[in-house]
């Protein structure tokens, strides 16, 4: 019966101990359970400071970028500015030398005048003693009367002078004709019109077309530039013995 008692003794003091330990255990658990509630509730309230935190920042990035645009304007401005300010000087030069000029001019002007004046003075008073001076009669009575010309002379003199007749020009009749190519056999002018006057002078080989042409004359009614034919704009012709057909 001891025994028992004993043991059921033991055993009581035993289940108390755990006991003990359960309810510390339990109650460091329930601490800790506040604690981790405690730490999300302050993780949350930090989450959201962060958060406005980065709007924050946004803003003050976008206020930032507003700034840097507004400054590139203010530079771009100020260099306007000066641009604009230094065409102001050099107009202001421009009006100050013309007003010089014009000066200059009127300084020019009055002497002009002056002498033109003095010019006109000399004039009346060179025409009124030019009406005081007396002719006189300058002619002289022939001192050889008695000299007579030779009669080969006389002949000469008395034989009607021979009429230079003027050189008749060839009338030069157009003829058109089935468009060819031509080339310059030799350096040779080209003339605005047949017999008309010298444009241009053209060197050997140079390559034109035509179809026109008189006796003696070529009209050129294209040519070659870097192998690429181009109309005449303007009448040009070109004799024909300077010329061959390609």
């Amino acid at each position: 019966m001891k025994l028992l008692l004993i043991v059921l003794i033991f055993s009581f003091s035993l289940n108390a101990n755990e006991m003990k330990r359960i309810e510390a255990i339990v109650s460091d658990i329930t601490k800790l359970r506040a604690e981790y509630e405690g730490c999300q509730t302050e993780a949350k309230i930090y989450a959201l400071q962060l958060k406005d935190e980065r709007d924050k920042n946004k803003i003050l990035l976008q206020e930032l970028n507003s700034f840097k645009n507004l400054y590139k304007r203010e530079i771009e401005y100020k260099n306007k500015i000066l641009i604009l300010e230094n065409r102001i000087k050099k107009q202001d030069k421009l009006l100050k030398i013309k007003e010089n000029s014009k000066k200059d001019l009127i300084v020019k002007v009055k002497p002009i005048t002056k002498t033109k004046e003095k010019i006109k003075e000399t004039l009346v008073i060179k025409e009124k003693t030019i009406e005081n001076i007396v002719l006189v009669n300058c002619e002289e009575p022939n001192p050889f009367p008695k000299l007579v010309m030779k009669k080969e002379f006389l002949k000469e003199a008395t034989k009607p002078k021979e009429i230079i007749k003027p050189k008749k020009t060839v009338e030069e009749k157009l003829e058109n004709f089935k468009a060819s190519a031509f080339r310059l056999n030799r350096n040779a002018p080209v003339y605005n019109a047949v017999n008309g006057k010298k444009l241009d002078e053209w060197s050997i080989d140079t390559s034109f077309t035509s179809s026109v042409k008189t006796q003696n004359w070529v009209k050129i009614t294209g040519y070659f530039v870097d192998r690429v034919w181009m109309r005449s704009s303007k009448e040009m012709w070109i004799k024909l013995s300077d010329v061959t057909k390609r």
